[in-house]
């Protein structure tokens, strides 16, 4: 286990730190001078006094030692010292944070955790017998957190952010870490726990930003907070925020062109094409980006060479390209991609695109009782798909099975008409759909009511959001007849498919507290301000607000984070990672 350095035995056991480049050599000063403030002075409200401190001379005399050797840092010859020290005194709050903050440092997640769990267990009243406290029990949860954090452990990274602010309320890198690790759970969590942990995330990094909004990590927070709540003007105006503070950083330039690139495809290109240029090379995802702003920019060949780029970053992009961009990929014949694009698809037999796009090369090949077998598969696996049964009915031709390639024909003549049909109810819902809208324009309640119904009425294969606005605007229509139990029916249920909508949450407010529930109409106003898009600088704080803490020197994480991974077909944003340490 890497972790071993730090959770070896008293003797001293233990390695040299692993090589990672420039050693971030201020790390082990800063935990001294926390440290020593600490003992001298007891500047944190909870520190005892020196005989609770210490369990006597001997160990006393062990962490002034590891203390010294700590600030000429010598971390190696302190961590022996340190050890023994736990070894006679289990939980021992300073020596296990000291312990645990040197496993941060060296990135060994999974010790540091360890120690930080009895460190934050030696403070308070379940401590166990004999436990010496540890000094700053707030700063100790924050560390604590990131350590869970950085395991994969994000539940009880969110819960251990919880009891750091209890101690420090304001500590903007623990609220950052909050609403990472909040972000990253919606994604995983069961649908009715997604919205209350992406209000989580929200509230977090708008507080954070509330607090500092000078640095630019706390915007990039909101951006990515606001972008999974599905807010994309306050994604848009707080990632543009970030790049205004840190315009050297290409995470920042990439932030905005991820979430401008529906809005302002103009502007994120240059803004991604600015990353690119300043060494953001290894994202996947900023290739990605590149590749569909380059397309709508009619650059082919330039999209077809960031869609590249990203396939040999990370082969699963293939499930996000459009199919031109898939098969002329293909179609280039280049054996390194080739070979990834079928190792994928070998992996992921869901993966319809890449395994469509290679049918069809091997159909062109020549290669036609394959590119049957593989068709015939596919056909299955999506009965309705018209280029797929398109292909089949090829392929079964070319290899001769005139049968088979006539009942392919027939499917394929039902697909066509299904989709026929689906097109013109489109039509008509969308006709319906600007009548109402022009009713509701004019005043015209009822006729906006009975087009809205005929809406919502009809078999619509539109998507969540688009439903969303219909009931919305349904909701709307209904409070102007004046029928607002109704109304907040139907409010209630476009915020089910679109919770944070902040027009949506603002109207539902306004007839809740019509109807006299002040408890409803506070809850969905609370929301509303949480998504107002405005990223004004000098934005007057929530009431409640208090001064960021100000405290002796100690250590703060910075969440000045950078988008890594895949762009997911749901439109979540890929998870970052918080690597730097810097003084608060």
């Amino acid at each position: 286990m890497t972790g071993s350095a730090l959770g070896g035995p008293a003797s001293g056991r233990h390695r040299a730190k692993r090589e990672t480049g420039e050693r971030p050599r201020r790390i082990a000063v800063l935990l001294f001078l926390f440290l020593a403030t600490a003992f001298a002075t007891a500047t944190f409200a909870s520190t005892a006094s020196a005989d609770q401190i210490e369990s006597g001379p001997r160990v006393r005399a062990r962490m002034e030692r590891a203390l010294a050797l700590l600030a000429a840092e010598d971390a190696d010859r302190a961590i022996p010292i340190l050890l023994s020290v736990v070894d006679e005194v289990p939980h021992h709050g300073p020596a296990r944070f000291q312990l645990g903050a040197l496993a941060v440092e060296r990135g060994e997640w999974e010790v540091a955790a360890d120690h930080l769990e009895t460190a934050v267990a030696s403070h308070g009243r379940e401590a166990a017998e004999g436990a010496v406290p540890v000094q700053r029990p707030g700063l100790a949860w924050a560390l604590y957190s990131d350590a869970l954090g950085q395991s994969g452990r994000l539940e009880e990274a969110l819960a251990a952010t919880a009891s750091s602010l209890r101690f420090a309320p304001d500590y903007v890198p623990v609220l950052l870490g909050r609403s990472d690790f909040a972000r990253r759970l919606a994604r995983e969590s069961a649908s009715g726990e997604t919205e209350l942990l992406i209000e989580t995330a929200l509230e977090a990094a708008r507080r954070a930003q509330t607090l500092a909004p000078g640095r630019p990590g706390p915007w990039t927070a909101l951006a990515l907070a606001a972008h999974e709540a599905g807010v994309p003007d306050l994604a848009r105006c707080a990632a543009a925020r970030a790049a205004e503070l840190a315009p050297d950083d290409p995470r920042t330039r990439f932030l905005v062109a991820w979430t401008a690139a529906d809005a302002d495809p103009v502007g994120a290109l240059a803004a991604a094409e600015a990353a690119l240029a300043a060494g953001l090379r290894d994202e996947p995802s900023l290739w990605m980006t590149l590749g569909r702003l380059r397309a709508f920019r009619l650059d082919m060949e330039g999209s077809l060479d960031a869609y590249r780029e990203a396939l040999r970053l990370d082969p699963a992009t293939a499930g996000e390209m459009a199919s031109v961009a898939l098969d002329a990929i293909v179609a280039g014949g280049d054996p390194d991609l080739l070979t990834l694009l079928e190792r994928g698809a070998a992996r992921r037999p869901d993966a319809l695109n890449t395994r469509f796009a290679l049918a069809k090369a091997a159909l062109r090949e020549g290669q036609v009782e394959r590119a049957a077998d593989e068709l015939i598969r596919l056909a299955d696996a999506a009965p309705d798909h018209a280029a797929i049964l398109t292909s089949l009915h090829a392929a079964l031709r070319r290899a001769g099975d005139a049968p088979a390639a006539e009942a392919v024909l027939v499917r394929l003549a039902a697909a066509q008409d299904a989709e026929a049909d689906a097109w013109e109810r489109a039509n008509r819902v969308e006709r319906d759909r600007g009548r109402a809208r022009d009713a509701a324009v004019r005043g015209d309640w009822h006729e906006a009511a009975q087009h809205w119904n005929a809406v919502l009425g009809a078999r619509d294969d539109a998507d969540s959001l688009r439903r969303a606005a219909d009931l919305a605007g349904l909701g709307v229509t209904l409070e102007g007849l004046g029928r607002h139990r109704e109304a907040l029916a139907a409010l209630h249920r476009s915020l089910a498919l679109r919770p944070f909508d902040r027009e949506t949450l603002s109207v539902a407010a306004h007839v809740a507290r019509a109807l006299g529930d002040h408890e409803t109409a506070g809850r969905h106003a609370a929301r509303a301000r949480l998504t107002d898009p405005d990223c004004r600088p000098d934005r007057t704080p929530p009431a409640g607000a208090a001064p960021v803490l100000s405290v002796a020197p100690v250590v703060s994480m910075s969440l000045d984070e950078c988008p890594r991974g895949v762009t997911q077909p749901d439109g979540a944003f890929p998870d970052s990672r918080r690597d730097r340490y810097e003084t608060a």
